[in-house]
């Protein structure tokens, strides 16, 4: 099977609304068509891409839940703005979202979602019957049936972190199953967190009686071969179940009672635990030292780049003469980063989202620039998709800290205009002698590596691009041929656009699996998790550095510790001021990727930080001069509600069909 497609095969036809309720898990009523779908080996396959077929999409970001949040923005006109088909993410944070009418409702596939609960239901009519297919091998029908169950772990702990409680669909109902069956009700959130993990367990581990490992399951394989690239491996099981036991053990869903204390099922059982407790982060920790342990041990290993260097960049990389002088002091840094996420299938990634193709609408596309070689090329450039002025604020100094901590950099200034220097640390990044704002300068490398801003220089288009972002200017700016499609904010995102990758056809297009979890977010997990349940350790810290060297940065303990660069000395020693710059190195190193940053502020209950205020940036639509485009802009009005919108609502259709469910606090 090549690298797993996921199509749509015609058993969709009849697997939707076969069921009273659509987020229930009844057997469709077509027994024919479901034994000609696994009567061989091939379409046993095509039956598990069709299991695959339902991960939340991650490319097209009119339909993908990574819009959510504050990082991205998109064209603002209102033929977008104003229509609930298009960057459907941002209308959550709009206040738009409902009942009636729900966006992204993973529940039951409305608002421009798959429904999750269908998917569910997929994998358990894949288990059933892929026992039956006659000429597969027990090797192989062991591996489909660990990656069904994993899929449907998956599924589950996904709808898990979007409402909250919810439906265990753990087998397919009859047809003749009665109402009482069929009207099940929600279970709390603590059970739900527990039956994935078991699930995941089941495929990974053989446990005694009393649930102790006895030995490791080889259902999956260590590592997929290149030609299966896709499908979850031992690698991706143990990261997954890592990332679950993180989610179960955050403030959100880890004793809430600010919440949730009145939140109760139909029978009166509270569907969150009210009380906190800390071993829940003890389990996170240990799985996900588990699964940074043996990915390594199977040759997973924070990227590096090792390619060849670009025929542009050779002076910024070797100097003039090949001696060193004179070269860019960051450059490789930010080729570290640039391919971590670009470089398909490196050996940073655990696992990847392979449903990518080069149709219009996705990230890599909507966040492309055009270029100065074809102007008027704005197939597969469209410029649609931005980035808000506070992920400028975002990145650290090239010291590795915060922007309002550091001594040495200018925060009350950043806004003036500045001559940008000829220095070789900016060199490659900025364009000499132009004029920006004092925001750009002394900024970390991984800032230059995935922000696009004016006067900056973008590698794109296999080209080095001089980067001009005002009203008028070109590439990246307002053109009166162009004037809706540019970014509204001034601000580009390189991050998800392959160097390479150019404009007018799909065959220029590089693709690349979309990361779903990387090593570097498992260093970051547990960062994260032994913090809050041992304090700061130099474990913490080693954790934290790996990441940080491989972005040209220096030591947690060292810059934090230095009186002459941070204000708050000493902020690492303490686990609420670790806590702050675990939370902080996160933002960075997972920004605009996977929806990362909204699930992280979610799950650590900071919304009201971030959600409530407007989204902000440079007057690109109208700014032609220096002083009319430096501006800071409020572009669009955000609106968030606590507790409410912290969990989707469940839809009022299948509210109404199943009387012993309960809707999410806030929502009618």
């Amino acid at each position: 099977m090549k690298k797993i497609s996921l199509y749509i095969v015609s058993a969709l036809l009849f697997l939707g609304g076969t069921s009273s309720c659509d987020y229930l898990d009844i057997v469709p009523d077509n027994t024919v068509e479901i034994t000609s779908m696994f009567e061989n080996r091939d379409k046993a396959y095509a039956a598990l891409s069709q299991c695959y077929y339902y991960v939340p999409d991650q490319q097209f970001f009119h339909q993908s839940i990574n819009m959510a949040g504050d990082e991205f923005v998109g064209r603002l006109d209102s033929e977008v703005a104003n229509n609930r088909g298009y960057t459907r993410g941002t209308k959550l944070m709009r206040g738009w979202q409902n009942t009636s009418d729900p966006i992204l409702s993973f529940w039951n596939g409305a608002g421009g979602a798959r429904s999750l609960y269908q998917g569910i239901r997929y994998c358990n009519i894949f288990l059933e019957n892929i026992n039956a297919v006659p000429n597969m091998t027990e090797e192989e029908k062991a591996d489909c049936i660990a990656q069904a169950k994993m899929l449907k772990a998956y599924y589950h702990f996904f709808l898990i972190r979007t409402y909250g409680p919810i439906v265990i669909a753990d087998k397919n109902l009859e047809t003749s199953a009665s109402v009482t069956d069929v009207r099940q009700e929600r279970k709390p959130v603590d059970v739900c967190f527990q039956y994935v993990v078991d699930l995941i367990d089941n495929v990974l581990y053989q446990k005694d009686a009393d649930g102790n490992v006895v030995a490791e399951r080889s259902d999956l394989p260590d590592i997929r071969s290149t030609s299966l690239l896709g499908q979850i491996d031992r690698i991706g099981a143990k990261a997954i179940k890592a990332q679950v036991l993180l989610y179960a053990a955050s403030p959100l869903f880890n004793g809430n009672s600010e919440f949730y204390s009145n939140f109760k099922g139909k029978n009166g059982e509270l569907l969150f635990n009210i009380e906190y407790d800390k071993e829940k982060w003890k389990k996170a920790l240990d799985a996900i030292d588990e699964a940074i342990t043996y990915a390594e041990s199977k040759g997973k290993k924070l990227y590096k780049y090792e390619g060849s260097i670009k025929s542009f960049d050779q002076d910024d990389w070797y100097g003039e003469n090949g001696d060193g002088v004179g070269a860019s002091e960051i450059i490789k840094y930010c080729y570290n980063n640039r391919f971590s996420i670009t470089d398909p299938w490196n050996d940073e990634l655990l696992w990847g989202y392979s449903d990518v193709n080069n149709s219009d609408g996705k990230f890599s596309s909507g966040t492309q620039m055009r270029t100065l070689a074809s102007p008027g090329t704005a197939s597969f450039a469209y410029q649609w998709v931005g980035a808000s002025y506070r992920m400028l604020e975002l990145f650290h100094t090239k010291n590795g800290v915060p922007i309002d901590e550091d001594r040495t950099w200018d925060y009350e200034n950043r806004l003036e205009l500045v001559t940008l220097p000829n220095d070789t640390y900016h060199k490659g990044y900025i364009q000499p002698g132009e004029t920006s704002v004092s925001l750009v300068l002394n900024r970390e490398p991984r800032f230059y590596a995935w922000i696009a801003f004016d006067r900056g220089i973008w590698r794109t288009h296999d080209l080095k691009n001089d980067l001009k972002m005002r009203y008028g200017e070109m590439p990246g700016g307002r053109t009166a041929s162009h004037g809706t499609d540019y970014y509204w904010t001034g601000i580009a995102i390189k991050k998800l656009v392959h160097p390479e990758s150019s404009s007018g056809a799909w065959q220029r297009i590089v693709k690349f699996p979309y990361p779903m979890l990387r090593l570097a977010d498992l260093y970051l997990m547990y960062a994260e998790a032994y913090n809050e349940y041992y304090g700061p350790d130099q474990k913490v810290y080693d954790k934290l550095n790996a990441i940080r060297e491989r972005a040209g940065l220096p030591k947690i303990e060292d810059v934090w510790s230095n009186p002459n660069i941070v204000t708050s000395v000493g902020k690492h020693l303490t686990q609420d001021g670790l806590r702050e710059i675990i939370h902080k190195e996160r933002q960075i190193e997972l920004c605009f990727e996977g929806g990362h940053r909204y699930f992280d502020i979610l799950r650590w209950k900071r919304a009201n930080e971030f959600f409530t205020s407007p989204v902000q940036g440079w007057q690109a639509r109208e700014g032609s001069t220096l002083e009319t485009f430096y501006q800071l802009t409020t572009w669009q009005t955000r609106e968030w509600q606590t507790p409410r919108d912290y969990l989707f609502p469940i839809p009022l259709t299948d509210m109404d069909r199943n009387p012993n469910l309960v809707q999410n606090p806030g929502w009618k």
